[in-house]
């Protein structure tokens, strides 16, 4: 089964509309929703390695779009969209919680960009910390992470696509226990 998966996603990480789709699920992670993009990024990556500092300019600039869009909420509209959008999600008081802490420190929001389970840049706006200083943590921080990304796979990516193939089983136990992990991480604790 996860032969079947990592075999679709190749394909489709070779498709023309590939981009759009990377961009895409970026600009959502940026925004609204933090869905690991690196799931698209990785096989585009691993297919076309000399594209791979492309795909990771896409993930940072469409993720930086997703954050400025999302900084707005949170400044603007925070309580007629954000917060029901929050309560939806049983995630208010973590929010509250998660708003206050980075709030006191602002070295720390580019951190919180990088690996909030939740959408930093709404929490940005919400204590209006400014466009600006939202703008920069997200590219700091998520689009850094894009850019590190696309760095070892355009160096690696040949090698990790051998590695894939001869080391298929365990590679897929190891992305199973991280995916778990994160999920454990983003709604367990």
């Amino acid at each position: 089964m996860l032969r079947q998966l990592y075999d679709r996603l190749l394909v489709v990480a070779g498709r023309p509309n590939a981009e759009r789709w990377l961009a895409l699920v970026c600009f959502v992670d940026g925004a609204f929703f933090t869905i690991p993009p690196e799931l698209l990024q990785l096989p585009m990556s691993i297919a076309q390695p000399q594209r791979s500092l492309r795909y990771g300019v896409i993930g940072l600039v469409a993720s930086a779009l997703g954050a400025v869009i999302a900084y707005y909420i949170g400044a603007l509209l925070f309580e007629a969209v954000a917060r029901p959008l929050l309560a939806f999600l049983h995630k208010t008081a973590e929010f509250d919680a998660f708003r206050a802490d980075v709030a006191r420190n602002i070295f720390l929001w580019p951190l919180a960009f990088l690996l909030a389970p939740m959408p930093a840049a709404i929490a940005a706006g919400s204590v209006h910390l400014g466009v600006g200083g939202a703008l920069l943590a997200s590219v700091v921080g998520r689009g850094g992470r894009f850019i590190v990304v696309a760095l070892l796979l355009k160096r690696f990516g040949a090698v990790a696509e051998h590695y894939i193939e001869a080391h298929f089983h365990r590679v897929a136990l190891v992305a199973v226990a991280l995916i778990a992990a994160y999920l454990v991480y983003r709604y367990v604790l």
